[in-house]
């Protein structure tokens, strides 16, 4: 399968309206996550196939360096100097969610990882790109017995950073690390920047590279933090 140009930059904020309009009201019902992901999946083929994007099997099969990584099977594409990224068959990425005690007064328990709808995919990679400056687009809509979605990603020419260097961005951006806080990869750092309140977990040399003086990410959960009580739960955290 011949391997389509990378799609316009506002893809992701287009699909992600897409989705608002579509499923509205659904989101605060009762419908379960399986249904909701059911439908968000029909939306996006749908909004696809007027772009003929929608693809028969993962476009990137004829790309080299092709392997499974993290959340997604990824291929680089020497003529753009990009990633080509597809999601795993019938998953959407991964996130982080708080967990609250079932009785009165709910206070946090801990803060876990789950697997997200394809929307909360979509938010998750317009925040990293917001954050980081990044141009992750997307690109497609894999149909298959179980879906996956295609995205691709500048590469970035650089070295695996240190847990050292990626802690001095992070600082530098207004970050502080987060004490006993750990979601994704063994070891991974986590932060939180409190005055935008967005965290960031699975931090690690595979996630990170160093350019100059300048560390990136090309990966890791970033999460919007919009409940007060979530937000004092990792404020208190914070290791100064």
């Amino acid at each position: 399968m011949r391997l389509p140009r990378r799609n316009a930059a506002s893809s992701l904020e287009d699909a992600a309206a897409q989705l608002r309009a579509g499923v509205g009201a659904a989101r605060c019902g009762r419908e379960s996550l399986p249904e909701l992901r059911a439908r968000e999946r029909f939306i996006l083929h749908d909004y696809f196939r007027s772009s003929r994007r929608v693809f028969k099997e993962d476009p990137t099969l004829s790309l080299g360096r092709r392997a499974l990584h993290g959340e997604h099977t990824v291929a680089f594409d020497p003529h753009a100097a990009c990633w080509w990224k597809s999601t795993h068959p019938g998953k959407a990425g991964v996130g982080a969610e708080f967990h609250y005690n079932l009785l009165p007064p709910f206070q946090i328990r801990n803060i876990a990882a789950r697997e997200l709808l394809p929307s909360e995919y979509i938010a998750r990679l317009i925040l990293h790109n917001r954050e980081f400056g990044d141009d992750i687009r997307l690109e497609g809509y894999i149909a298959r017995d179980l879906p996956s979605l295609l995205i691709s990603q500048p590469d970035i020419s650089g070295t695996p950073a240190t847990a050292t260097e990626i802690t001095h961005q992070f600082r530098a951006m207004g970050y502080a690390p987060l004490d006993q806080v750990q979601l994704g990869r063994a070891g991974s750092l986590s932060f939180y920047q409190t005055e935008r309140r967005i965290a960031f977990f699975d931090a690690h040399p595979g996630n990170f590279f160093t350019i100059g003086n300048v560390t990136l990410p090309v990966d890791g959960i970033i999460l919007e933090v919009h409940h007060e009580s979530e937000h004092l739960w990792l404020a208190e955290r914070i290791s100064y």
